[in-house]
């Protein structure tokens, strides 16, 4: 006879339990099979004649759930024998331990049917669980019956019905795919012997796994000791690169961004049974407060630089391949000697530079490819007299070093790289100094966003870009942006620029910067305007707000032809409030991109996200060209030195 369970909660804390993007409730579905040792996992669904969804079906041969077990498991929270177990029959490690990921299921439609079939004795079995959105706290069981003898296959199917369009999109959407298949990587590697199917369409780790590296140490937590293996994946195509925080045989319990800039598409799986334990005592989402986690992740962005370094040097050498077959490389003849052969690993490395860090070079045709390294290869052979000075005073080398390079070098001249290497370093100061700046209490205290950072930022537009370096105060662009500043809730801006007193800090506004940058075309401009919030305000709901309705007004005055004209929106405070968090995690954006349209982008983020990824664009280089940067006291000493007269007079520096 059908039965009914309460489950024995209230309906409003399951319908939490049910709120979830597409593609992590279609990945609950699919751990919930391979948790049940499936060895094929099939995803079938049926769209109308508009393109809209009809129902969604999950198919597995797993080893379904017995009746009285599936009573406690669906009858209350927290009902999982996971919670009992490491690991499923066949010896594969749970992912799921609550039993809650069941509930996930609605996050994709109203009405969700459950259907298993497990071996009883010589006999199959079979029963059904329904859940239904509009009654949570209840689940609804069918009668158990025998199927007739013939019938072999155990499994699960999952049958969802009254779909959430947009969550089912996101979950089936080719686009979305490639982010499902990251997810399972790390576990396919440990378990090769499972498939899952996309309407026939079969998911092939193999051939997305581009290469991997891995690495391991201890970590000692008193008398006990854990072992955490640090594994890098890179991938056959571009992803969402974050670090996944596993058990020893990778199955994720918690993603983090990936923690360092890569051009390349990696992920970073941190695994250890260190991290289950975690998981099972549910602090795993406390993990910026456990330093022997923070420990391990600090090591495992080290191991992931080491590694994008590694296959940045081997990319290189594809690099000049191409150029030598296309006749572009400069250097005809082969290498006779050590110095030549030096040469062309000098020239090398700085032509792999201009092709990374160069925006246009990729799309010059060959004629201009050829020339621009011709003149780099001119530029390394010409005028050797001030080498010495050069590596001692611009890149600091150690003394054996620089003896080495000059020896291998002999008459080359590093002239056109030195404004490089030295905007490199001073940027790198630069940035290492406003750290310290913004965010050093002692030194802060007299600091005023609006009062001084703004005067100093209004010259250092790179820290937004590279492609923001060079713009202009155009006058037009200033009389629309004032036109609109209603909708940030003010008036005007022009007295936080000019204004010198520090007496009214309370009642100054908020400071907007702005830049007009071209584009590349005649006529065609990039406009970057900067929105500074006062000290005390964090960005949430109204700010959010604000800047989106600014930016919206603002690129639809017809004094900037559309066609020509692209704008950048950022909104810079301190701190963001939780309420707008999603809204800066969106999952086809980089964090902080809120709003992307064709012709305008807004960007809500923290100081400490802006100095972050600015630094992030430098390091590569630094570390390839061995650029010693100096410690805070004398990155701070650069700072002051260059804004002396934007400072207060206490960090004002003095000389002698």
């Amino acid at each position: 006879m059908p039965k009914i369970i309460d489950v024995g909660v209230e309906q409003d804390h399951i319908e939490s339990l049910t709120r979830a993007s597409g593609i992590t409730a279609i990945s609950e579905l699919i751990w919930n099979s391979l948790d049940a040792d499936s060895t094929e996992i099939k995803i079938e669904y049926v769209k109308n004649k508009l393109g809209g969804y009809e129902n969604l079906t999950v198919i597995d041969n797993g080893l379904g759930i017995e009746y009285t077990r599936a009573q406690d498991v669906f009858g209350r929270l927290g009902g999982s024998e996971k919670k009992l177990k490491n690991t499923s029959p066949s010896g594969r490690h749970y992912h799921g331990k609550e039993g809650k990921g069941r509930y996930k299921s609605l996050a994709l439609g109203d009405l969700v049917k459950f259907t298993s079939v497990y071996q009883n004795g010589e006999s199959l079995k079979e029963f059904t669980v329904t859940f239904d959105r509009n009654n949570l706290s209840h689940s609804n069981f069918s009668d158990l019956k025998t199927l007739p003898k013939g019938n072999t296959e155990t499994g699960f199917k999952v049958e969802i019905q009254n779909v959430n369009q947009e969550n089912v999109n996101q979950a089936l959407d080719v686009k979305f795919r490639k982010e499902i298949e990251q997810k399972f990587a790390s576990y396919w590697i440990n378990y090769n012997d499972f498939n899952i199917y996309f309407n026939g369409n079969k998911l092939e780790f193999e051939s997305l796994i581009k290469n991997t590296d891995e690495t391991d140490f201890l970590v000692e937590d008193g008398e006990l000791s854990y072992r955490f293996l640090i594994k890098v994946i890179e991938w056959s195509f571009d992803i969402k690169k974050k670090t996944y925080l596993c058990n020893t045989k990778g199955v994720p319990f918690k993603e983090l961004n990936l923690g360092i800039r890569s051009t390349i598409p990696i992920s970073i799986f941190i695994q250890s049974i260190y991290v289950e334990k975690l998981h099972r005592e549910n602090l795993i989402d406390l993990e910026n407060f456990d330093d022997i986690l923070q420990g391990a992740y600090g090591e495992a962005k080290k191991f992931a630089r080491e590694y994008v370094r590694k296959r940045l040097h081997l990319y290189s050498g594809e690099f000049i391949k191409e150029l030598k077959s296309k006749g572009l490389y400069p250097y005809k003849e082969n290498a006779d000697s050590l110095v030549e052969e030096s040469k062309r690993q000098v020239f090398d490395i700085v032509a792999l530079q201009v092709n990374e860090y160069l925006p246009d070079f990729e799309n010059q045709d060959d004629k201009s490819k050829k020339f621009t390294l011709s003149l780099i290869k001119e530029a390394l052979e010409k005028d050797s007299s001030s080498l010495q000075r050069i590596l001692t005073e611009v890149i600091e080398l150690p003394d054996e070093k620089r003896e080495e390079l000059v020896e291998i070098l002999e008459e080359t001249s590093l002239s056109s790289i030195i404004d490089t290497m030295t905007e490199i370093k001073n940027r790198l100061r630069f940035i290492n100094g406003l750290e310290e700046l913004i965010y050093n209490k002692e030194l802060n205290k007299n600091v005023l966003e609006r009062k001084h950072l703004h005067k100093i930022l209004v010259n250092e537009t790179w820290l937004f870009g590279d492609e923001y370096t060079y713009g202009v105060d155009d006058i037009t662009l200033k009389n629309v942006l004032k036109e609109y500043l209603k909708h940030l809730g003010r008036t005007d801006f022009e007295e936080i620029v000019t204004s010198e007193s520090n007496s009214e800090l309370q009642i100054i506004p908020d400071v907007c910067l702005w830049r007009q940058f071209p584009q590349g075309l005649p006529g065609h401009k990039t406009n970057l305007i900067i929105e500074l919030k006062k000290p005390k305000v964090d960005a949430g709901v109204e700010e959010l707000m604000q800047i989106k309705l600014y930016a919206s007004r603002i690129c639809n005055d017809k004094r900037f032809p559309k066609e020509k004209t692209k704008w950048k929106f950022l909104l810079i405070t301190k701190d963001i409030k939780p309420d707008i968090e999603p809204e800066l995690e969106q999952t086809d954006r980089k964090y902080g991109h809120v709003v992307a349209t064709d012709l305008y982008d807004v960007y809500v983020l923290t100081w400490g996200h802006i100095l972050n990824e600015a630094r992030t664009r430098y390091e590569f280089i630094k570390d390839k060209l061995n650029i010693n940067l100096m410690d805070n006291q004398q990155n701070l000493d650069y700072l002051k030195s260059k804004y002396s007269e934007y400072l207060p007079n206490e960090l004002k520096k003095t000389h002698s």
